[in-house]
């Protein structure tokens, strides 16, 4: 008589309580990649080499660029940031292999060691937009 009471009780037990359900792990992996992408900003930079040309930092950009670098007024250089103004754009174009149009731009940074033809390392932040934009231009 106990036997069958012994079966019984392993028959109506559960084997795993809720917290190791497929589905329930599943949906909580899901729910925190969603948080993830819409909540997470990420900053884009432009990355480029400049030299130093007469106090001016002399930068080679694509045409299409240069308007979002005039909008901006920081760039970062060894990893402190620093003011600049557009001084002037070269009025010579330049094409490459790819057939991109490329001009030379003048910044003004004051508060820079000036030593002409020194090569910075430069980034210019260019947008900074949540995870979830970014998947979407590039689908």
């Amino acid at each position: 008589m106990d036997n069958i009471l012994d079966i019984d009780l392993i028959i109506d037990r559960n084997k795993y309580s809720k917290i190791y359900n497929f589905n329930l792990i599943l949906f909580s992996i899901m729910l925190i990649t969603l948080y993830v992408i819409l909540t997470y900003h990420y900053q884009t930079y432009y990355v480029l080499k400049g030299r130093i040309v007469s106090n001016e930092i002399e930068l080679m950009i694509p045409i299409s660029d240069i308007k979002n670098i005039q909008g901006n007024d920081q760039l970062i250089i060894d990893d402190k940031i620093y003011h600049y103004k557009v001084t002037r754009i070269s009025e010579l174009m330049y094409i490459n292999n790819d057939f991109q149009n490329y001009s030379y731009l003048y910044l003004k940074v004051d508060t820079l060691t000036n030593v002409d033809n020194f090569i910075y390392d430069i980034k210019i932040p260019k947008e900074n937009k949540a995870l979830v934009k970014y998947l979407k231009d590039y689908l």
